[in-house]
């Protein structure tokens, strides 16, 4: 399998940028948000594009198209021209519902290619204070002793996976509860109604100063640097819990591959300029100038995650 930050230790290239000028863009660029404004596969695709647009002084519009998981805007943008003018940012969303959703009008990695990573993105496990147990061999042994009782909260099919993904690998049951976002369920982890809650990097680091809330595990193969101080699952041995999710822009199939290093060279670039890494840093998320093969790697090998965990039945009862 690739390694993600193995990946990411490659020098930072751009081949043949100023002769690539080519053909694109040659009109404005419009990319397709399919979900709603505010989120992280919004705000890291505007942090990107935004850089991408000055950089080539050209208009750079992002457009919010919620629904229906993802799949409203993302149908929009597959059968649109492969001309590199209409892009779409995506998350591991996209993948996932190859499994959750048979009847899809498109087919994800068919009718759309990725072409670059906005970022990379971990989710964290947080526990209340009021909770009985303080780190992760605590809340094994306590989940041991009382099989079922203990409740943890996750937010989206992929959290739901990892969370059950965790569960298996530590040998342990707890009652999954599932709410609409990651806001919601910390409310009441800090009200003390909930002992464990499931929610990502940039829903964690505000609550880094409250004494209400305990982050006791990340889920990166290692210590993120936003939690330096948080320990990684697989720090423990539970490796099959370890994941590491994904920003990215897509074009429709059949984008000339020309036109898709273009945007990949243009989009890591983005990610050197300061300002741009700034806007990541304040989203707890990982810049990815990946290469263009290395952004296929990494998107097959989610692919391969998502597949095994519809094997394994995670998928089914996370959708249900």
């Amino acid at each position: 399998m690739i390694h993600r930050r193995a990946m990411l230790a490659t020098p930072f290239i751009l081949p043949g940028l100023a002769a690539a000028q080519g053909t694109w863009p040659q009109r404005p660029v419009r990319v397709i948000v399919p979900f709603a404004a505010g989120g992280g596969t919004d705000l890291t695709a505007r942090a990107v594009m935004d850089a991408i647009g000055s950089r080539l002084n050209r208009p750079v519009v992002v457009e919010n198209r919620p629904g229906a998981d993802g799949a409203i805007g993302t149908e929009a943008v597959a059968r649109s021209a492969p001309d590199g003018h209409t892009l779409i940012s995506l998350n591991p969303t996209h993948l996932i519902l190859r499994h959750t959703k048979p009847d899809l009008p498109y087919d994800p990695t068919g009718d759309l290619t990725p072409v670059a990573i906005s970022a990379l993105y971990a989710f964290v496990l947080l526990a209340s204070s009021e909770a009985p147990f303080r780190d992760i061999p605590g809340l094994i042994a306590a989940a041991k002793a009382r099989p079922g009782a203990i409740a943890h909260a996750t937010a989206d099919v992929a959290s739901a996976v990892v969370a059950a993904q965790f569960t298996r690998a530590a040998g342990i049951e707890l009652n999954e509860i599932r709410y609409s976002g990651g806001g919601a369920s910390t409310r009441d982890l800090m009200g003390g109604h909930l002992p464990l809650a499931w929610v990502s990097t940039a829903t964690a680091l505000p609550l880094m100063q409250s004494d209400r809330v305990r982050i006791i595990a990340v889920t990166s193969p290692r210590p993120s640097v936003h939690l330096p101080q948080v320990p990684s699952l697989a720090s423990f041995g539970l490796d099959a819990a370890s994941y590491e999710g994904w920003f990215a822009i897509w074009a429709p199939a059949r984008t000339p591959e020309d036109v898709l290093q273009r945007i990949n060279a243009e989009a890591r670039a983005a990610q050197e300029v300061e300002a741009v890494q700034a806007r990541l840093r304040n989203l707890a998320v990982d810049p990815a100038p990946l290469d263009l093969a290395a952004v296929r790697a990494l998107i097959k090998e989610d692919e391969a995650r998502w597949q095994r965990a519809a094997d394994q039945g995670f998928l089914r009862r996370a959708a249900g």
